[in-house]
């Protein structure tokens, strides 16, 4: 067994899915928020990110950037060591803002992308379009 993680990265704009390779082959295993109290935040906020509303100077109104927050989550867990190579699929025009918006050293990492939506795709669907991709992290660290 290959000691190496993959996260595959699916974002539709406003919500994110995370899949992880560890290295076994092509299988993709979903991060589950429950497991990890650092992932159910910003997915708390990407989910209800909607401005408040409320009166006079009381009135708070923000909007939450999901791509943003999406990329904080990825730069934080890059730091702390939990994955080795990201493969991202996220619609043209918000891989394009992930991207611009990642470190160089992040962007580095980024193994393969799909510019399409396949956050509703099925696990065995999304496993399919990333088995390439999988393959050559895999071919990379051995």
């Amino acid at each position: 067994m290959i000691n190496v993680q993959t996260w595959v990265v699916l974002s539709d704009g406003r919500y994110i899915k995370i899949l992880i390779n560890k290295g076994e082959g092509k299988a993709l295993t979903i991060l589950n928020a429950d497991d990890m109290p650092a992932y159910a935040e910003p997915c708390y906020l990407m989910v209800n990110g909607k401005p408040l509303d409320g009166v006079g100077d009381l009135a708070i109104s923000s909007k939450i950037n999901n791509v943003q927050c999406q990329a904080n989550f990825l730069i934080e867990h890059h730091k702390s060591g939990m994955f080795d190579y990201l493969a991202i699929a996220a619609p043209a025009d918000v891989l394009t803002r992930l991207k611009n918006i990642l470190p160089v050293e992040l962007l580095k990492l980024v193994v393969g992308e799909i510019a399409e939506d396949l956050s509703v795709e099925t696990n065995s669907e999304i496993e399919n379009r990333f088995s390439g991709i999988i393959q050559a992290t895999l071919d990379i660290t051995v």
